[in-house]
């Protein structure tokens, strides 16, 4: 992308980010990541779609991953790839802040929740088609 070194940004990968794959097809590079654990928070799953929203549950641990340094163009561009109905939000998290992408809730397109989101799962089920899907 634009810059020659990375700009510092990093991104919380709770959904389908999480797949290297995915990253390399909407960055076109592999990222440097790392694993970390987001307590009292849970991917949940939506009706009809590959991706999750994270929702606050108080006995739930959450599996992330840090995404980055990222360069500011590949920041801006995961940012506008989120879906409408998320809003960018700056935590900490470990020793860098980084963007997380919450739901809006009461958004009117917000497909119903059915439950837990398993990364497993689309790995084994869904990864094959989000590739196809972004490569076309």
């Amino acid at each position: 992308m634009g810059a020659d070194r990375a700009d510092g940004r990093w991104v919380v990968a709770y959904g389908t980010l999480r797949a290297p794959e995915v990253v390399e097809a909407l960055l076109g590079r592999s990222v440097p990541r790392r694993s970390v654990r987001l307590e009292g928070w849970e991917p949940q799953a939506l009706e009809g779609l590959d991706y999750p929203v994270l929702v606050r549950a108080e006995a739930a641990v959450c599996e992330v991953d840090l995404l980055g340094p990222l360069h500011l163009d590949e920041h801006e561009l995961i940012v506008r790839w989120e879906g409408p109905w998320y809003r960018a939000t700056t935590w900490r998290v470990d020793d860098v802040e980084a963007t997380v992408f919450l739901p809006v809730l009461d958004h009117p397109e917000l497909p119903a929740r059915t439950g837990v989101w398993s990364y497993e799962r689309f790995r084994d089920r869904d990864l094959a088609d989000r590739l196809a899907w972004m490569w076309d």
